[in-house]
């Protein structure tokens, strides 16, 4: 067995890290003698909205709205550490009825940010990855925002942004790397903790009503792979996460409960396979599975219904030149199976489908993207449903260059 390149091992490092996958780099055997710098801006707009009102306890909602621009930049210091920055900022719109009321219901601010460093250690056999959420998006909601921040949080909705305030938290992992055969193999375990933080503070005649969540460490296990076929390229990741018992407390005035509760174990897996095609510069296969076990309540008991199953797929490709204007056409669907213990709409189970389609710009050290995604499908809380459909429109701008 070899230690794969420093270049395979990192972008096997994004793929556990991000959830993604890419291809690995191409770098120069000489590290740069200076930082390098990329970074990339991604404005997307997406609305969805419901043919019949979906019943929340806020009221009937018709649609969901987001104006998000995600950000992210990266350092690379000779080619060996890299430093790895991430927010965004949003706006979101959700529109209800309530006793009969038309009300619109909006949430704007930031996200928290990400940090993290990512070097190698031992040569490249190992590699190090420490990361830090810095609590800068918004936390204490009072009761308009707290229901926009639930109708953007659920999964079968996809929002670019799906959280603001998550309080606190650090992240540490190590990878070990080798190759074996045609394969790169890739082994990771992290602990991730966040402090304690107050996601809700309604207002109350008496005062307010506190919500503090006190979270547990979690630990992730990664397994990932890629390997070339042909002219082909493979990736696969395997995650598992495991879960300590969260604390939560509410407190209305002088009266305050505390109740602990265990999130069950998840274990999600990722493909992809690039190929070539004759006239595309960019062709792309993607599948995902998730599965999320039961959680146990304060009395040690699981939850029933309280599990669920969420597939994803999809073909994403740009046809043309490398240096010319590309046309980007996709296909995507997915099917999640909900949560029936809760009626809210974090727990719907969904079926939907998309198709998009867009214009790409590559340059020596840039590119655009602009992109329109169209989507349709239907929407099951286990107290009603409804047909969805959802428009988004995305651009993209990413540079890379030579820190000054």
């Amino acid at each position: 067995m070899r230690v794969p390149s420093h270049a395979r091992v990192g972008a096997i490092v994004l793929s556990l890290g991000a959830g993604l996958l890419a291809h690995p780099a191409t770098g120069s055997a000489q590290g740069a003698l200076v930082p390098t710098a990329e970074w990339r801006g991604a404005p997307v707009f997406t609305n969805w909205s419901f043919g019949t009102a979906i019943e929340q306890a806020t009221g009937e909602i018709s649609s969901v709205r987001q104006m998000a621009v995600p950000l992210r930049a990266r350092v690379r210091i000779r080619d060996r550490w890299s430093v790895d920055v991430a927010g965004a900022v949003s706006s979101s719109t959700v529109t209800l009825t309530t006793g009969g009321t038309k009300r619109t219901l909006t949430q704007s601010g930031l996200s928290d940010l990400n940090v993290r460093l990512t070097g190698p250690l031992a040569g490249d056999a190992f590699m190090l990855t420490a990361g830090l959420n810095l609590p800068t998006g918004a936390t204490e909601l009072g009761a308009d925002a707290t229901a926009v921040v639930q109708a953007i949080a659920a999964p079968g909705l996809s929002m670019p942004v799906s959280a603001l305030g998550l309080g606190l938290g650090g992240t540490l992992g190590v990878l070990g790397a080798r190759e074996i055969g045609p394969w790169a193999v890739a082994l990771g375990a992290s602990v991730e903790q966040r402090t304690e933080y107050t996601p809700i503070a309604l207002a109350l005649s008496s005062g307010k009503s506190l919500t503090t969540l006190a979270p547990g460490m979690a630990t992730h296990l990664s397994l990932g792979a890629d390997r070339s076929i042909g002219t082909k390229r493979l990736a696969l990741v395997v995650v598992g996460d495991l879960y300590a018992e969260d604390g939560l407390t509410l407190a209305a005035g002088s009266a305050t409960s505390t109740s602990n509760y265990s999130l069950g174990p998840q274990v999600s897996a990722i493909g992809r396979l690039d190929f070539s095609a004759g006239g595309w510069r960019e062709t792309a296969v993607n599948a995902s599975v998730r599965m999320r076990s039961e959680f146990t309540d304060a009395a040690g008991t699981k939850v029933a219904g309280s599990g669920g199953s969420y597939l994803d797929g999809s073909f994403i490709g740009v046809r043309g030149g490398a240096a010319q204007r590309g046309l980007v056409l996709g296909i995507d669907a997915r099917w999640h199976s909900g949560l029936e213990f809760t009626s809210a709409l974090v727990g719907a189970s969904v079926a939907a489908a998309g198709a998009t389609v867009g214009v790409d710009w590559p340059f020596a050290d840039a590119s655009v993207r602009v992109a329109l995604r169209g989507q349709v499908g239907s929407i099951n809380t286990g107290s009603g449903s409804s047909g969805m459909t959802g428009l988004q429109l995305s651009g993209t701008i990413g540079a890379r260059g030579g820190a000054r």
